[in-house]
């Protein structure tokens, strides 16, 4: 699926207090990540998150259609995020590139998707990946 949807999101500058909470980068970007893309799931495709993957899935999540429950795992996609603070958008490409072949190489069954959100320049890319 080709999205291009362009969207506001607005929050206020972090204080100290979550500046020090913060204050691993890799961590901080990671956990934005799993933010925005998780928000962009929902908003781009109605899916929610049902709850993370077991390792060795090649995904960070799985997610349903909204009103689904962890029961419902049959409905559900895989999910795999990333995220940078850094690259210009051909980087943002090659990233996303890049975690639609984990999913394709984890031992997962399911559909998923791959996100790669860039902070830099403002962008989140998502790319459906079919494997039924």
């Amino acid at each position: 699926m080709d999205y291009d949807e362009k969207v506001l999101v607005e929050w206020s500058p972090a204080d100290v207090n979550t500046r020090a909470i913060n204050r691993n980068e890799r961590d901080a970007t990671e956990a934005g990540a799993y933010a925005c893309i998780l928000a962009a799931v929902e908003l781009a495709e109605g899916l929610v998150t049902l709850g993370r993957s077991p390792h060795g899935t090649g995904s960070d999540f799985y997610v349903a259609p909204t009103g689904s429950t962890f029961e419902d795992l049959d409905r559900a996609v895989r999910l795999e995020v990333s995220g940078t603070d850094t690259g210009n958008p051909n980087d943002i490409g090659y990233r996303l590139a890049e975690k639609v072949e984990q999913l394709h190489q984890g031992d997962g069954s399911e559909d998923g998707i791959a996100g790669v959100v860039g902070f830099r320049e403002r962008l989140i890319r998502l790319e459906w990946v079919k494997l039924r």
